[in-house]
């Protein structure tokens, strides 16, 4: 199914030795040119040094995707490549005769748009983004009296959800709408820029949009931004004691995370720390885990986990039983869902900077054919001409494959709860009256689609067949509420799995 295979679902998996093997023979003009490229990209030898800084694997991760000039996301924005495709006009689903003719459009939206990848939100847009307007919607209809309405997107892409929630609000709801500030955190100025023109210019919405253009995992980014927003009273700023909604559209995937061992039969567990050397014999204890050729190899390093970020994760992961703490039959893996990510965003930035809100996130839970060996490990992919081709590991070349993770979301119900009983604590101690009320749970799409879509009807092929509910069923929605005064959140589901 085309969700089953992640992002680009319609596309064969092929390895490098595959794509070097097709770019020698079997491949066609440009498509074999371009894999002939990538083979040579991924053979180059890297600057000579005697032993590089270890690094911890996130920020290994971190530097390899967002590298200000030679990350992953950098080189794609600067050169203008799409990224994410956006779509044109929305689908329209009625007229396909049922999941074939479903398929064959995206695919041939993919041929058209010569993007890496297309998400649910653009595929199904505006459906997508009504749902999470919705849950939006009835949760401030919960309040008495209706709260103004404010919304953050992090990492807004290309303005799509942000375009499609702010057009339902003022078609269905008004006086929300009305009452509404939505602000799209954005780290790069190429799409900061791309979402003003679609979401204030072209969309209308410039009285109550507004880019936000900071770190969203930084608390000291996040109050700098709303000093600067209610000096110049752009909007986009919100007391502390005003709910907030924070809505995250895979986002997850693509934060760093870390890589933890253990042997068998041992209980104590290891963090990994990479480097690169030229000279094998200085590495002492290291394992060499791939290599690039020439000179300049990564390698790997196994030690005691000492890091605090990684030794929180794994706390987490062992209360709620998830893969990283579930017993010594498992030997290895890369375990720790966004062991400075996550915690960063949550316990730092949106406790601290909107201490009472609701934060809605949307990710797969699960990658199909991953080469990298262990349990949650990344989907690594190149894509080249219109074709996606994976990586055996994680240690490439920096900027060279998009590094995507499946989300552990009962580890991130854990990890929620525990950064919010620790911002209690924090308040309690210091003397402060009010305690939050703190929901976590997590559910399949199709739940979530069901309880909160307005037109399910709208996503249904002919056969009776609906992509929204039925395909990306790999895929599901975290919804978490930290609530500081008396006010409302989206209401837990008997589908709930946490």
């Amino acid at each position: 199914m085309a969700g089953q295979l992640a992002r680009h679902p319609l596309l064969r998996r092929q390895g490098i030795a595959a794509a070097a093997q097709l770019a020698g023979g079997g491949g066609s003009g440009a498509a074999a040119a371009a894999l002939a490229a990538l083979a040579a990209a991924l053979q180059q030898p890297a600057a000579a040094a005697s032993l590089q800084c270890a690094r911890l694997v996130r920020d290994f991760i971190h530097d390899s995707l967002y590298h200000p000039r030679e990350g992953y996301f950098s080189k794609q924005t600067a050169s203008g490549a799409a990224v994410v495709g956006t779509l044109r006009q929305p689908l329209n689903f009625r007229s396909f005769a049922g999941q074939t003719d479903y398929l064959v459009a995206v695919q041939q939206l993919y041929k058209e748009l010569q993007a890496s990848w297309l998400t649910p939100v653009e595929i199904f847009q505006p459906h997508y983004g009504q749902a999470i307007a919705n849950a939006a919607a009835d949760a401030v209809a919960a309040g008495r009296p209706e709260p103004p309405l404010r919304i953050y997107e992090i990492g807004g892409g290309t303005g799509t959800l942000a375009l499609n929630i702010l057009d339902w609000l003022r078609d269905e709801h008004p006086v929300a709408y009305s009452k509404c500030q939505y602000a799209c955190i954005e780290i790069s100025p190429v799409l900061a820029a791309l979402q003003r023109r679609r979401v204030a210019i072209e969309g209308g919405h410039a009285e109550r949009f507004t880019v936000r253009q900071h770190d969203a995992a930084d608390a000291a980014a996040w109050c700098a931004a709303d000093a600067a927003a209610r000096a110049s009273g752009s909007g986009g700023a919100t007391a502390k004691d005003e709910h907030a909604f924070i809505v995250m559209c895979e986002v997850l995937d693509n934060l760093p995370h870390d890589r933890v061992w253990r042997d068998m039969g041992s209980s104590e567990w290891q963090q990994t720390l990479v480097a690169e050397s030229d000279r094998y014999e200085d590495l002492g204890q290291w394992t060499q885990h791939h290599s690039r050729g020439g000179e300049g190899d990564f390698y790997e390093l196994m030690q005691p986990a000492a890091d605090h970020l990684v030794r929180r994760c794994l706390q987490a992961a062992q209360a709620c039983d998830s893969s990283a703490g579930s017993g010594g039959a498992r030997k290895q893996g890369l375990a720790l869902s966004l062991a400075r990510g996550w915690r960063k965003l949550v316990g730092e930035a949106t406790d601290e900077a909107r201490p009472s809100h609701t934060l809605i996130a949307a990710d797969f839970d699960e990658l199909p054919e991953v080469a990298v060996a262990g349990i949650n490990a990344p989907l690594v992919a190149t894509t080249y001409g219109g074709s996606t081709f994976d990586h055996g590991s994680y240690l490439v070349p920096r900027g060279t494959a998009d590094i995507f993770f499946p989300t552990d979301f009962a580890l991130l119900c854990e990890l929620y709860r525990g950064a919010a009983a620790q911002h209690a604590q924090h308040a309690q101690q210091a003397q402060q009256t009010q305690q939050p009320q703190v929901r976590a749970e997590h559910m399949g799409t199709a739940d979530f689609m069901l309880r909160y879509c307005p037109d399910l009807s709208a996503t249904c092929t002919a056969s009776g067949y609906n992509p929204l509910l039925e395909d990306y069923s790999n895929s599901a929605f975290f919804v978490g509420s930290c609530l500081w005064q008396r006010a409302f959140f989206v209401g837990s589901s008997s589908n709930s799995r946490a």
